[in-house]
């Protein structure tokens, strides 16, 4: 059923869209963000087609708030999925341990407008059969996990596969899985692959194709003579065996294994993009291409940013984001409005000419005009955080005001981005009207979105 279209022309012919998400890509993990390490040369030229944002925000500093975002246009508190499934707080209930079924995913709303949806990698929202990908609007879905886990609660007379990442694979109807590739295959090119049979099937409909990669996270997994590649480049540069003292800065990216897997996706990024051009189809689809959180510390460095994956320093949840199409956004151009992965949901709908979904989308925000050069704002007063895990969290940022809040001390830091972007000094003191301002804007917040906490240790802003 097609419903909710702007005008005849767009019932049509409407987009295509193509998603492709990496996993744990730090926020200088590209060439086109700085990284002088790190060779992007495809995602640069995406970069340069497209329109990049150099603000723009995961919804949360692990993988499964972010996705779940993505897919729901919530934030994270208000679905409740606030860390990475499973975790060590798996039976605690105040976290939730898989998207609901009840949420209409995006996926779900392009099926219903007429759209061949696909999910290809990494899914980490439900574990549990009934919460398969297969289940929330993918009607292809190729994916699954690194989990033993998974597949003992799909399976639990079975023993899981034996291969190199542990990936449970999934097909719509779970009947069978993703046949066995040639020995040594490797897990990008593979995803990459199925992601574009997906697109060359469907080259004459609508569709909406997710390529989730499990590259960047570890375990650190390349192709040996890339990394031998990296290991010449970086003695070269000579940031090989730095001291106790320099490596915990972080100043520089200097694993090859790391770089070997970040030329690895970018390789295969280009063979997609390529694809789409072979098939007549580049002015057709729109391509969004950004990370589920920040660099992993100890592995990349997100530097000049502060922090990393798993706290809410712009480090953990600056990504890099570019999305490109032809007919209406102008390629080369940069914005710097602050956006998060909430937002996906209804600029997507609304950039293929679809009815908005207000009661699904609650925290997202289309930001089309932006991306058509129509305005360059969005009509947001701040954006919001909430992680009760690990160092337990939260944070606002309304225009270059940037607050961390601390639920265990009660203590608040506030930075000026425009000023220092590396969060490395507090203003709270010298602004004292503004922190106070922007602890009632958090507290507000996660009560309207109704925020989970422990039981304990926990004072509210």
């Amino acid at each position: 059923m097609i419903y909710g279209l702007a005008d005849a022309e767009e019932k049509e012919t409407p987009p295509n869209v193509l998603f492709i998400l990496v996993d744990d890509l730090g926020w200088k993990d590209v060439g086109f963000m700085g990284s002088m390490t790190y060779e992007t040369p495809h995602v640069d030229n995406l970069a340069s087609e497209g329109m990049v944002f150099t603000d723009f925000y995961a919804g949360g500093p692990v993988c499964s708030p972010t996705r779940a975002s993505i897919l729901t246009g919530k934030s994270t508190a208000r679905t409740g999925i606030t860390t990475f499934l499973i975790t060590p707080w798996q039976d605690a209930d105040y976290v939730t341990h898989q998207l609901a079924l009840s949420e209409f995913t995006l996926a779900e709303a392009f099926q219903q407008n007429g759209y061949e949806t696909g999910l290809f990698g990494k899914w980490h929202l439900g574990y549990e059969m009934k919460y398969w990908a297969a289940n929330q609007g993918f009607q292809t879905a190729i994916g699954g996990t690194t989990s033993k886990n998974a597949w003992k609660l799909a399976y639990p007379k079975n023993e899981p596969p034996v291969d190199q990442l542990e990936v449970l694979y999934f097909s719509p109807h779970y009947l069978t899985h993703m046949e066995d590739g040639p020995k040594g295959e490797y897990l990008t090119d593979r995803l990459t692959d199925e992601t574009i049979k997906f697109i060359e099937a469907n080259r004459e409909t609508p569709f909406f194709a997710f390529l989730s990669f499990h590259t960047e996270h570890t375990p650190l997994e390349s192709k040996q003579k890339v990394i031998e590649k990296y290991e010449e480049k970086i003695k070269k540069k000579g940031i090989l065996g730095l001291d106790e003292e320099e490596s915990e800065s972080r100043k520089y990216q200097n694993l090859p294994e790391y770089a070997a897997m970040i030329q690895h996706m970018d390789e295969n990024v280009g063979r997609l993009l390529q694809k789409i051009k072979e098939l007549g189809l580049e002015e057709k689809t729109i391509v969004v291409f950004t990370s589920d959180n920040g660099g992993k510390d100890r592995v990349t460095s997100n530097a000049p940013l502060r922090g990393a994956k798993h706290n809410l320093y712009e480090g953990g949840i600056r990504v890099p984001c570019i999305i490109k199409w032809p007919l209406k956004i102008k390629s080369g151009s940069q914005v710097d409005v602050p956006l998060i992965s909430d937002d996906f949901y209804p600029t997507l709908l609304d950039l293929t000419g679809f009815s908005l979904l207000p009661d699904q989308h609650m925290d997202g925000i289309s930001f089309k005009n932006i991306l058509t050069g129509e305005s360059k704002k969005v009509g947001r007063e701040a954006l919001y955080w909430h992680y009760p895990h690990g160092v337990f969290q939260g944070a606002v940022r309304s225009g270059d005001y940037k607050l961390i809040y601390h639920y265990k001390t009660g203590e608040a830091a506030l930075f000026n981005l425009a000023e220092d972007i590396g969060e490395s000094w507090d203003i709270g003191t010298e602004e004292t009207e503004t922190i106070q301002k922007m602890k009632k804007m958090l507290s507000k917040w996660l009560d309207q979105s109704h925020a989970r906490f422990p039981s304990s240790e926990v004072i509210m802003p």
